[in-house]
């Protein structure tokens, strides 16, 4: 096998550069770069990843490194890591791949009408993150207590989108106390990393099974899905489905929902947190004092109704997203790209050592089930109160006083009607 066949990530000739702070660090991830160039491709996420496992071995205290875009790029021309051409080559080699598996995905949809074609895919979500790099950091530090991880699901028309499958860490958040979460349009599992495990998956695709056969009354469906590790399906007894896997290194071309779908539905995320985050400003609150919950994360998630925008859309909302960041006056300020792009939301589960996985197994079940004291672990959402019949009719009442002084409001005033029928029988 030729020498081009790897991607190309060292080089021997390197200029000299000023010491390094942690030296034992930069060699370490050198060593780790040079033993798994071949074997795999090794992504701004893994290396950023790998770097901090390595510093938490090697005893580098907490905060001396951020490991930013601008940490991460250093270490590469340092090191001679030329991300540039590897991401050549990956294009290069995912265009014949691609080329090579559109023929069987052709054949394999043919026999299916596009209301009966799926993609599901995974993403993760750190859902406190506010756009200034400094906060950043600190999020990164505790990506498992303020991460979820998120999956979508529609067909090729976008006639039927099932509510999104969140994965939190807590089984019961504070904030979900007194809150009947079965009236939320999602689905809410948990562990402790939030990670999208290979039973959650399962148990998912079982329920896909179901609701599909009630949707297209008993014909079977394609469901496409990427090559994740915990999308194991073998012994699986599915009625209605067909699963089509798509080919490695293809998926972020071809798959619908990382495509396209899921940067829509971050987008509208960011969009609507930092509009969040601005009101609160507005009305007097210190911006450090201000974080979202779990509950208020999943209410501005934008449920069943995610979708792909046009580019016009597209670009309004990054503008007016950019006009928010900037009106909350925070320090060191992330470009918008980079605040849409985080490389870690990417990972949404992790592929054990051997010697690691029962270990990590334990701990993700044990800390998903119980309840812990270690401060760093303990839920920091705070308990909603039991709104009252009479405050809930008051509420109503000022809302009702708002659309009579609007135009055009004769249905949502007959809703507020039957809304106040239901309160008052309770």
């Amino acid at each position: 096998m030729g020498e081009e066949t790897f991607p190309e990530f060292y080089q021997t000739k390197q200029k000299r550069h000023k010491p390094v702070t942690f030296p034992e660090l930069e060699l370490a991830l050198k060593e780790f770069v040079l033993n798994y160039q071949h074997r795999t491709i090794l992504s701004d996420a893994i290396l950023v990843e790998k770097a901090k496992l390595l510093a938490n071995g090697l005893g580098v205290p907490e905060n001396m490194l951020q490991f930013s875009f601008g940490w991460l790029q250093g270490f590469k021309k340092r090191n001679g890591i030329r991300q540039e051409k590897l991401q050549e080559e990956t294009a290069s080699a995912n265009e014949t791949a691609i080329m090579e598996a559109l023929p069987l995905l052709r054949n394999k949809c043919a026999p299916y009408p596009l209301e009966r074609i799926y993609n599901m895919d995974e993403t993760g979500l750190f859902y406190r993150t506010r756009s200034n790099t400094s906060y950043k950091t600190s999020f990164w530090m505790k990506e498992s207590k303020e991460r979820l991880s998120i999956a979508l699901c529609s067909n090729a028309d976008g006639s039927h989108k099932l509510p999104p499958l969140i994965i939190g860490k807590y089984a019961n958040p504070r904030c979900f106390k007194n809150i009947n979460i079965y009236n939320l349009p999602m689905t809410y599992r948990n562990n402790a990393k939030a990670w999208m495990l290979i039973t959650i998956f399962q148990e998912w695709l079982h329920e896909f099974d179901h609701q599909v056969a009630l949707k297209h009354g008993g014909q079977r469906v394609l469901l496409l899905l990427d090559n994740c590790t915990s999308h194991k399906v073998e012994n699986l007894a599915l009625l209605h489905v067909e699963i089509q896997f798509l080919p490695p290194n293809t998926t972020s071309k071809i798959q619908p929902m990382d495509a396209r779908i899921i940067m829509s539905f971050k987008k509208h995320y960011r969009h609507h947190h930092i509009r969040w985050l601005l009101e609160q400003v507005e009305a007097g609150q210190n911006i450090q004092d201000l974080k979202i919950d779990i509950l208020q994360a999943i209410r501005i998630l934008p449920d069943n109704e995610y979708d792909e925008t046009d580019n016009e859309d597209d670009d309004q909302m990054i503008d007016e997203l950019s006009r928010t960041i900037q009106a909350l006056n925070l320090p060191n300020v992330m470009r918008v790209k980079e605040f849409l792009n985080i490389p870690e939301e990417d990972i949404t589960y992790e592929i054990f050592e051997d010697e690691q996985i029962i270990t990590e197994l334990i701990n993700i079940f044990k800390n998903s089930y119980e309840n812990t004291e270690d401060l760093d672990e303990i839920d920091d959402s705070d308990e909603i109160v039991t709104i009252s019949t009479n405050i809930a009719l008051k509420s109503l009442e000022t809302v009702n006083m708002f659309l009579l002084q609007q135009e055009n409001t004769e249905e949502y005033i007959k809703l507020i009607g039957k809304i106040e029928k239901f309160i008052r029988k309770k």
